[in-house]
């Protein structure tokens, strides 16, 4: 305990030190070489990265962070610091001194701190992005849906295991017939043409891309931002590089949301280019993940406005303007049946818009196979849905040491009754640094930008809070991907607005935080979502016995119509594509209570 306090005690010595010398306190002035580092950047960036060295002994001491980072990251800002304070004093030598050559006071001046600050950024969020597509090319996926229902269903889609290799679980083929299936027919895709299964995962880690590409080419927001100010929010991060489904659709939202933002600050005009982008982002959502449909219908509404106010002409007679508007909203109505394809072709064969799930229209009780996800703790139960979905922004009581990692997919690794389970994702200090920069940008910098931003966010709120199963915030991480690109925005635009040094509100500072955020949730998920492991499934499958149990798996003999019982979400890991030189088929079941799951498995080989 007395080296990490010494190490403290020291730390704090040197920092208050450089502080004092740098601001040029009148006790300084005395020293005259010490007067040489007043405003020196160098100097005072260098003695902050030593103070930290010293300082963040005691953390390992608490167990803060594990050993191995920690000794990395000391080591790191020791030589950093070193190098910098090295650096601030050849700034004070004399220009006929040999040593004056490797000086490089004047070069940054030139450059700009801030925007060194940027490229440094830039490089940690290319090099963080190219790691991350390592995990989604190379690495096996993890996680109950994607192994359920969504490499099951871009298998089927694509003719790669036809049904009769293998048939899906009943709820599950139910779900095949009902669910939007883009994003599984891109999985699909993206699996034929690399050949490898891992390649599914790539259809979540370019709906990344895209969102970021977007953020730099239409609102303007400078690249390490819009990747940082993403990546540091676990849910982004995470699902990145796997094949979950939740990032595609939302990135869909998303899109649509700040199209729209953008339209009602008059910084875009509404012309092709902008009606393309709304209606692929709508159609994208819709058409990727039911529970988005109501958020994408109540977008479609929230347009209108800008259409009237576009197409309506004060030049032009009120007949005139009418046809006008009738053409617009005939094009708008044929657009919105090609998005809303999916609940409309279930409305005409299945007679239920959201099938296989279970709804009530007018007290009637529309055809489905399961009842609406319904399932939490008592003590989520009890609580008003938005005091709940708070609760889980904040991360109020939603983690569970019996986690793999402090974050996961979908905050599960638990039971679904249990009261932590699918609890947060959002980074809850990460959320309320947003609310407090909203608050600060509104107080600092009132006009129209930041008038409708939080507009947009309070209505935003409103409609989320309220949303089926909206504590589990994965399903509608639209919320926070909207939330930090419309603060990533504003902030770029006020640093525009004004330059001056003392204005601390600028998009590097702010990718500064992102950047420790995301360091943060790197160091607690042990690197699993950001560092790839290169290990493929097939990998996976010779050595996880969890994954397919061999005490079940060498009772298949070739020739065989198998039922798999109570093994999801492995069940599909059973048939014969993964096993090459077997040909058996097999059929899936979550378990045989149901007297229709007991059917489908009548006259099989029943394994579990």
């Amino acid at each position: 305990m007395l080296v990490p306090l010494l190490g403290l005690a020291i730390g704090l010595l040197l920092l208050t030190f450089s502080l004092f010398v740098y601001k040029g306190v009148p006790v300084v002035h005395r020293y005259a070489f010490l007067s040489k580092f007043e405003n020196n950047v160098l100097f005072i960036w260098g003695n902050i990265s030593i103070s930290l060295a010293a300082m963040l002994g005691i953390a390992g001491y608490w167990n803060v962070f594990q050993g191995d980072d920690l000794r990395l990251g000391r080591i790191v800002l020791l030589i950093v610091g070193i190098t910098a304070t090295i650096w601030s004093m050849l700034e004070t030598l004399g220009v006929d001194h040999p040593l004056k050559k490797f000086a490089v006071g004047e070069k940054i001046n030139q450059i700009g701190v801030l925007n060194i600050i940027g490229y440094i950024l830039s490089g940690a969020a290319v090099l963080t992005l190219i790691s991350i597509f390592g995990i989604a090319f190379f690495d096996y996926n993890y996680g109950g849906d994607a192994f359920m229902y969504h490499i099951p269903f871009a298998a089927r889609i694509w003719g790669i295991i036809p049904p009769e290799q293998y048939t899906f679980e009943y709820f599950t083929e139910n779900r095949f017939l009902g669910f939007p299936l883009l994003a599984n027919w891109l999985q699909g895709l993206f699996w034929v043409v690399f050949n490898r299964i891992e390649a599914t995962n790539l259809v979540a880690y370019f709906s990344l891309i895209i969102l970021i590409f977007y953020l730099v080419k239409v609102p303007k927001i400078p690249f390490y931002l819009a990747s940082l100010s993403l990546l540091a929010v676990p849910m982004v991060h995470m699902h990145a590089a796997r094949s979950y489904i939740d990032l595609p659709g939302n990135v869909g939202v998303s899109i649509c949301i700040l199209t729209l933002y953008l339209l009602y600050i008059d910084k875009i005009k509404l012309d092709f280019k902008t009606l393309l982008i709304l209606f692929l982002s709508a159609f994208v959502a819709a058409n990727i993940k039911l529970q988005l449909i109501p958020v994408v219908f109540l977008l479609i509404l929230a347009s209108l406005p800008l259409f009237v106010t576009n197409y309506w002409r004060s030049d032009k007679t009120r007949q005139d303007n009418l046809l006008k508007l009738a053409q617009v909203f005939a094009l708008g109505t044929l657009a919105s049946l090609i998005i809303f394809y999916n609940p409309l072709k279930n409305i005409i064969v299945y007679q239920n818009p959201a099938y296989p799930v279970k709804i009530t229209i007018a007290g009637q009780v529309l055809n489905h196979t399961e009842e609406s996800p319904n399932f939490m703790h008592e003590n989520i139960r009890r609580l008003p849905p938005p005091v709940r979905w708070g609760r889980s922004l904040l991360e109020i009581n939603a983690f569970d040491d019996r986690r793999p990692w402090r974050w996961t997919l979908a905050m599960d690794f638990i039971s679904w009754n249990e009261e932590r389970f699918g609890m947060g994702g959002y980074f809850g200090g990460y959320v309320i640094f947003n609310v407090v920069l909203l608050a600060f940008l509104c107080w600092k910098n009132w006009q129209k930008s930041t008038k409708v931003a939080l507009a947009f966010m309070l209505v935003t709120s409103a409609v989320t809070m309220w949303l089926p199963q909206s504590y589990e915030l994965r399903y509608y991480m639209y919320w926070m991907i909207v939330f930090v690109s419309l603060n990533a925005y504003l902030v770029t635009r006020l640093a525009e607005q004004d330059p001056r040094p003392k204005n601390v509100i600028k998009p590097q500072y702010f990718g500064l935080v992102a950047f420790m955020f995301m360091i943060i949730f790197i160091h607690k998920t042990n690197k699993f979502f950001t560092y790839p492991a290169f290990q493929p499934l097939t990998q996976q499958l010779e050595t996880a016995d969890w994954m397919v149990k061999k005490e079940i798996f060498s009772q298949i003999e070739d020739g065989d119509q198998v039922c798999i019982v109570e093994k999801a979400p492995f069940s599909f890991f059973y048939n014969s594509y993964f096993h090459p030189g077997r040909d058996y088929s097999v059929r899936a079941e979550f378990n045989l209570e149901d007297e229709r799951m007991k059917d489908k498995c009548e006259g099989l080989k029943i394994l579990r």
